[in-house]
């Protein structure tokens, strides 16, 4: 998946960042959101992102993940949401 990541950042009041990406062109991209902590630096937040949009290659299991991975699952993976253009 050849793309680039445009990142905004909206502090709440929690004290928490609520990240808004979106890949570049535009034209058939993803765009989502990430719910992070204060203390959580740039590198891992596109880290993040950029896991999460390897995976979709698998849209089937990425999409219904819940289905996979009853016990698997990490409490801080429901953080984030992609969508498709």
């Amino acid at each position: 998946m050849d793309y680039r990541l445009r990142i905004q950042s909206k502090k709440l009041r929690s004290g928490r960042f609520q990240i808004n990406f979106s890949t570049l062109p535009s034209d058939g991209g993803y765009y989502g959101y990430l719910l992070a902590e204060p203390k959580t630096s740039v590198s891992e937040i596109v880290g993040k992102i950029n896991r999460h949009l390897a995976a979709i290659t698998c849209s089937e299991r990425y999409f219904q993940r819940n289905l996979f991975s009853l016990g698997n699952r990490k409490v801080n993976s429901g953080r984030i949401l992609i969508f498709k253009r």
